[in-house]
């Protein structure tokens, strides 16, 4: 019984022990963890994309505004002497804008033919303001608006004799037929091959109306046998680039041939200065010129200088005339119009510790002025407006 007792325990043991082996093979499963992980809000990035912004339209702005006077009258009389110039400075702060406001009324086939006697007055056209002529001086016509348009409502028939050409004018005619009759700028060429005055009757230094005059290198085949007198005044040089523009001629006076030969003999028919020997003869231009200008600015922006004042030394004003040294190479004609500037002068402040120390005043606008005749390099034009004396310091600018 003992020796069965021990082959029991051995197989127990032996058992026991493959059991142990065969446990330790197996690698015992890792305990469970609870693992709390911690929640983060979602990163929010800000990307810049590259999408342009919308462009706003542009507002389409008038390219020119008309200003009304802030008291015009309701009707205008037109006068003796007026002219559309004047008229257009009782209802237009800029007058030069006429054309943009006078109203065309289907009863006159030309707006700017006016005369003495008509009657101007505001009315509105599509929500806009014009000038319309509301009668007739000539025969009384009364002229209204009507849902339908512009007719005729009353009409007062009468007798009324006038000159052909009594409309009212664009600007003075007087103030500018020196411009428009009268070469007032030669070249070297033209002044050189132009007939002079050699001598005169009696040999006389001076001479004046009703003298004899006797001329080289005249042309006698235009069979016109008028010519005018003038006098090589002085050449004009453009300020900035020093070019020569031409050669003013100073207007002397009319003469008329007497006998045709080399020398001529011509005799003086009128004379505003007096009449010396080398003065220059040239044919009478009987070309006939237009006395309404349309203003308008030019049609191209221009910058110049006033290079001369005509018949003037230091300063100028209203209706004198004006030489600046732009013409038609730049563009420039006649009814163009050119606002008149003042550079601002250099002064020191006083307040600023360095005693060198300047500060420019801005330009100021001093005038205008309107084109009445150019010519290759060189215009000449009438002001028209004047805050202050015009001098040869001043320059021109488009409007």
């Amino acid at each position: 019984m003992p020796i069965i007792n021990n082959r029991q325990l051995v197989k127990g043991i032996i058992l026991l022990s493959g059991m142990l082996l065969i446990a330790a093979c197996v690698k015992p499963p890792e305990p469970y963890a609870v693992v709390y992980k911690e929640e983060k809000a979602p990163e929010v990035i800000t990307v810049k994309a590259d999408i342009p912004e919308p462009i706003a339209e542009p507002v389409a702005e008038p390219a020119e505004t008309v200003v009304y006077e802030a008291e015009f009258p309701e009707t205008y009389i037109v006068q003796e002497g007026d002219t559309l110039w004047d008229i257009s400075t009782v209802f237009l702060r800029d007058p030069w804008f006429w054309p943009e406001i006078w109203f065309k009324n289907p009863q006159v086939e030309n707006p700017h033919l006016i005369y003495p006697g008509d009657t101007l007055a505001i009315i509105y056209v599509g929500g806009q303001r014009k000038v319309q002529i509301l009668s007739r001086g000539e025969d009384g016509s009364v002229l209204s608006q009507t849902s339908d348009g512009l007719k005729i409502v009353k009409i007062n028939p009468r007798v009324r004799s006038q000159s052909i050409d009594a409309t009212i004018p664009s600007i003075s005619v007087d103030s500018i037929r020196h411009l428009i009759e009268r070469p007032l700028v030669v070249d070297a060429d033209t002044l050189n091959k132009s007939a002079y005055v050699l001598t005169s009757f009696d040999d006389h230094l001076i001479n004046s109306i009703n003298d004899k005059l006797y001329v080289r290198n005249l042309d006698t085949s235009n069979g016109i046998g008028r010519y005018q007198i003038y006098r090589p005044n002085r050449p004009l040089f453009d300020p900035i680039t020093d070019e020569l523009l031409g050669y003013e001629a100073l207007y002397v006076g009319e003469s008329k041939l007497l006998l045709r030969g080399d020398p001529a003999t011509v005799r003086v028919t009128s004379s505003d200065r007096e009449i010396l020997r080398d003065d220059r003869i040239m044919p009478t231009d009987n070309t006939s010129f237009e006395r309404d200008f349309y203003p308008r600015p030019p049609s191209t922006e221009v910058s110049g200088k006033i290079v001369s004042l005509l018949d003037a030394i230091s300063q100028t004003g209203v209706y004198q005339t004006i030489a600046i040294n732009l013409g038609q190479r730049d563009g420039l004609e006649s009814g163009n119009i050119l606002r008149i500037r003042r550079a601002g002068e250099i002064v020191r402040d006083l307040n600023e510790e360095d005693p060198r120390f300047r500060v420019k005043l801005p330009d100021e606008s001093v005038g205008m002025a309107m084109v009445i005749r150019s010519f290759e390099k060189i215009s000449y034009a009438l002001i028209m407006e004047a805050d202050i004396p015009i001098n040869i310091r001043d320059y021109v600018e488009s409007p």
